[in-house]
């Protein structure tokens, strides 16, 4: 490294920046120093490498810098939201185990534009960025082309990036999947749908789709089908009209209001009709469901930016990942054991 730097006329420390493609150092300055590291035949030790991240390691962890967690959500307030304040907890405590912070930015703030949006992250010395996209999140880098370019970037939630690049989410197929496994377990044999239609849309059909293909391997033969109902809105007309026209047992919904509906049919819950809530927040004390645990998705989306601030991997990715939390089984008195 010392014979890169002289032949480069730079310091080893700008050396080590430019083997890194670590932004902070110009991008010609980067490019020159790995041309003339390439020229000399420079290799990395992969010993002391792995010698310096086992210290690394065991070091207690101190600051670094802080990660940009951006609200990419028509919402400023976003984080009234359960589900998205435990989202941002679970971020918050793993980037924090690793010496870094969080820094909070709203994306459809007055005056946002792409070169700002980069400004005030450069100005913050913020190098990872985190993008919370929610149902209502617009389609992402439509007007701001390559405004994370120079920063390790992940999706946290909603698939709203038509750029590659990593996202951690939750696992709705399988949720839904295993929450028909669990009515049918345990002696429903009518199960029905009644999920929101644009909460489905966003979810790429994960609600339906994993109802569908449980109801198609389901083990045992006595099954039936009632035909799931998808709403645009909140409308108890239209869930009577269905409910009397499928008489399900049991219901897999994400509307909490369709207690309210069964009920004023006049029906008990569960000895009437079960219900089976598919994203059961903290506070639905009196709703069996499941939890998508949401803290850990967080942490996942933590993990992502990490590893790409350790490898100075910045922008799209051709080799982009998601990475799916599955949900958990909450036991409540809305369905019969």
């Amino acid at each position: 490294m010392q014979r890169v730097a002289e032949v480069a006329g730079v310091s080893k420390s700008s050396v080590s920046l430019a083997l890194r493609d670590d932004p902070r150092l110009a991008l010609a300055t980067r490019r020159r120093i790995q041309e003339v590291a390439a020229r000399l035949g420079y290799r990395k030790n992969p010993v002391v490498a792995s010698l310096m991240a086992q210290l690394r390691v065991s070091q207690s962890p101190r600051f670094h810098a802080n990660v940009a967690l951006v609200n990419c959500s028509q919402q400023r307030r976003i984080y009234e939201d359960p589900r998205y304040a435990e989202l941002r907890r679970g971020l918050r405590e793993r980037l924090d185990l690793s010496g870094y912070g969080v820094d909070d930015l709203w994306i459809m703030d007055r005056g946002m534009s792409g070169p700002r949006i980069r400004t005030i992250l450069e100005t913050r010395g913020v190098r990872g960025v985190v993008l919370l996209a929610t149902v209502d999140t617009p389609p992402l880098f439509t007007d701001t082309p390559g405004v994370f370019d120079e920063f390790c970037v992940v999706l946290a939630g909603f698939d709203r990036s038509p750029v590659p690049i990593h996202r951690a989410a939750g696992n709705p197929f399988y949720a839904s999947r295993r929450a028909l496994e669990i009515v049918i377990e345990v002696g429903y044999r009518r199960p029905g749908l009644v999920v929101n239609n644009r909460m489905d849309r966003a979810l790429q059909r994960g609600w339906s789709a994993g109802f569908l293909a449980g109801l198609q391997d389901a083990p045992v033969s006595d099954v039936n089908r009632p035909m799931p109902l998808f709403l645009d809105s909140a409308n108890p007309e239209s869930f009577r009209f269905w409910f009397e026209s499928e008489r399900p047992d049991v219901i897999l919904t994400d509307h909490a209001q369709v207690m309210d509906w069964v009920r004023a049919l006049g029906l008990q819950v569960p000895e009437d009709v079960g219900l089976m809530h598919l994203d059961l927040l903290p506070e639905m004390e009196n709703w069996a469901g499941m939890r998508q645990n949401y803290a850990l998705i967080g942490a996942a989306a933590a993990e992502l930016v990490l590893s790409q601030l350790s490898h100075n991997e910045f922008g799209a990715r051709s080799d982009a990942k998601l990475v799916l939390t599955e949900s958990e089984f909450q036991p409540g008195p809305t369905i019969r054991y």
